[in-house]
């Protein structure tokens, strides 16, 4: 006697739609998914771009406008963003920005926000770094594609590998980059104090 799999209750697809808000506007729901994956690519791009130092097509995802900030800078214009990850990256020879997961909530047809979970290490020949980071973002479609109109960097800590495998994680200050002044990272963020989530 072959086995039989239990029927299970029947889910309707309708209920499955990212943030209750369902449309049966077929053509409508097709275009979401479209931008969905172009916004994804958008922040697998930019961490490609970024560690391949591929400035002019990196600063092609910003928009014209587009801004680049943490709670300490912010950098506005697509040719002060590039200059500002010039400078930024000068001192190491290699970096791998890993985007892990994106969340997105699609405002309208050209204006989106999304919150990005990822890793990166930056290093030279003297020491590796190592930063666990969100981004906060605002997406606009300019020019008929999918661009970074602001982008937000906060992160959980981001210190040498020789720190972290001392007591890094256990301080307060877990944003120890060389050449900088400690500080406060700024997640876990409990309270919330930083917008841009979907939701």
């Amino acid at each position: 006697m072959g086995s039989q799999i239990a029927a299970g209750p029947v889910v309707s697809l309708v209920f499955l739609q990212y943030g209750g808000r369902v449309s049966d506007d077929l053509e409508l729901r097709v275009r979401r998914l479209e931008d969905r994956f172009a916004i994804n690519d958008l922040v697998v791009n930019y961490a490609t771009l970024l560690d391949d130092a591929q400035w002019d097509a990196l600063g092609e995802l910003f928009t014209t406008d587009g801004v680049f900030g943490s709670p300490h800078s912010t950098t506005v214009g697509r040719a002060a963003v590039v200059e500002n990850f010039k400078v930024k990256h000068a001192p190491f020879t290699w970096t791998w920005h890993d985007p892990h997961g994106v969340s997105v909530e699609i405002d309208d047809d050209d204006h989106a926000r999304g919150t990005v979970i990822g890793y990166a290490e930056l290093g030279n020949d003297e020491l590796t770094i190592s930063t666990s980071i969100r981004y906060l973002d605002d997406y606009r479609r300019e020019d008929g594609r999918w661009r970074f109109g602001r982008r937000t960097v906060l992160s959980v800590y981001g210190m040498t590998l020789a720190d972290r495998a001392a007591d890094g994680m256990q301080q307060r200050e877990r944003k120890r980059w060389p050449g900088r002044a400690s500080s406060v990272a700024e997640l876990p963020d409990y309270e919330r104090a930083f917008p841009g989530y979907p939701g």
